[in-house]
């Protein structure tokens, strides 16, 4: 995507929330004016008796009120009210906040209008001095509500950073600790994961529990490319993802699972060991298709054969991901750009065999909008615009704009002195017209 247009969105975003918690912040202070004195100088103070919270699921009435920093029998007044809204908005946890307060003769209730921010699963990356179980318990002694989630940013990320680098000095390990909206690999499941900067910590060994792992050339090979370096548990994550676990789908280990990283600590280095629990190996039972419209099931099992899996034979799993992406790249190939293709696996037990039921659900074919070109010279784009062989009208080919997206741009510039080489591309699809426009920027 071009710079520009990615700074564009980001600022757009920022406005939509600056927009929406102004929106709030106007909401509540029209509450409170409601009660005022007209032409109040000063908000007259009450002793706080109770806070209550509607629409939150993961936080109680009492934790709302720890987090907003209001404590009960304490003296307050709109503007206290408003700064623990203000904090709770903050803390990432929430992603509306409001409130309404009363007063009797028991003080002034605060009720706050909740709704929850999506949390996700805490990891720390490099921390293996402190377990999770570790870090909840010290979160609630510092009377912080930490029930294993976060949010993807606010204040109560923060807090969760402050008591890790804490408890790192506890055990004289100076470090500064961040954190960051990470995924886990292979899916797209998010977690917030927190790093420290400052350890010299290095990932000494990494074994596995299994004899194929252990004795496989290329996964042993590859363990040059990990070790010695900084221990990172996302790190080993990913190096299992990428070469350990294709090496079992090729076997036919197509429920292969990873145990969490096992670390044993020497000084300032990390011996590591990941338990592999393989499963069965399995054979091919077939494959049947629905949702297909543009493509045959001939067609469709061509792919499939064409990928080398054949009835009775093993399941390679590698093949098997390559043919699910041959589909996809199929269906791109003809215009159909939001197909999703989504296999409902079968595993017996008994025979070992794997077959698939996969449901296609194509969408609406697409077809080439308008080549918009920027920052390149008029000799330079005159050429480009006679390389893209894709017109106006013309069923789009994803395949073939990754093709020349990837290589077939710098191949038709190669030669032009004022050829750019920094080059950015958005793909706008227009949903009302089925088109697609491609927008090529240079620097």
């Amino acid at each position: 995507m071009p710079r520009r247009q990615v700074l564009h969105r980001y600022f757009c975003d920022c406005c939509a929330a600056i927009v929406r918690s102004f929106f709030t912040l106007a909401v509540a202070s029209a509450l409170l004016s409601s009660v005022a004195p007209a032409g109040a100088q000063t908000s007259p103070q009450a002793k706080l008796y109770a806070v209550n919270q509607n629409g939150s699921r993961n936080f109680s009435a009492s934790e709302v009120g720890v987090l907003s920093g209001l404590q009960k029998g304490a003296p307050v007044d709109r503007d206290a009210i408003q700064a623990g809204a203000d904090k709770l908005a903050r803390s990432g946890v929430f992603s509306s906040v409001r409130y309404q307060f009363a007063t009797d003769a028991n003080g002034l209730t605060v009720t706050f209008q909740l709704e929850d921010a999506p949390l996700f699963p805490v990891s720390l990356d490099n921390m293996p001095w402190i377990s999770p179980a570790d870090l909840s318990s010290a979160l609630n002694a510092a009377n912080i509500p930490f029930h294993g989630g976060a949010p993807a940013n606010g204040t109560f990320n923060d807090l969760i950073a402050q008591q890790l680098q804490q408890m790192l000095a506890a055990k004289n390990i100076h470090a500064t600790v961040s954190h960051a909206v990470a995924a886990t690999p292979g899916t797209t499941e998010q977690i917030i994961q927190f790093t420290a900067a400052g350890t010299d910590l290095k990932l000494a060994s990494l074994q596995f529990s299994d004899a194929l792992a252990a004795r496989d050339s290329s996964i042993q090979n590859t363990l040059a490319t990990i070790k010695g370096r900084p221990f990172s548990l996302s790190a080993i994550e990913r190096f299992d993802f990428a070469n350990v676990r294709p090496v079992y789908l090729s076997h036919s280990y197509l429920q292969v699972q990873f145990s969490a990283p096992a670390v044993q600590l020497s000084g300032d280095n990390a011996q590591v060991t990941v338990a592999i629990t393989p499963g069965p190996a399995y054979v091919w039972g077939g494959i049947t298709w629905s949702g297909n419209r543009a493509y045959t099931t001939a067609d469709l099992n061509a792919l499939v054969s064409g990928a080398g899996l054949a009835n009775g034979q093993p399941a390679d799993g590698t093949k098997l991901e390559a043919m699910w992406k041959g589909v996809r790249d199929a269906y791109g190939h003809r215009g159909y750009i939001r197909a999703t293709v989504e296999p409902k696996e079968s595993f017996d037990a008994a025979s070992h065999t794997a077959a698939y039921a996969v449901n296609i659900s194509e969408g609406e074919q697409f077809h080439m909008g308008k080549l918009v070109l920027s920052g390149l010279s008029i000799d330079a784009e005159r050429r480009l615009r006679g390389a893209w062989k894709l017109s106006e009208g013309q069923v789009f080919d994803q395949t073939y704009a990754d093709f020349f997206l990837s290589k077939g741009a710098a191949d038709a510039l190669k030669g032009l002195p004022a050829a750019q080489d920094k080059m950015g591309y958005f793909l706008q699809k227009n949903p009302q017209q089925h088109t697609v426009d491609v927008m090529i920027d240079f620097e």
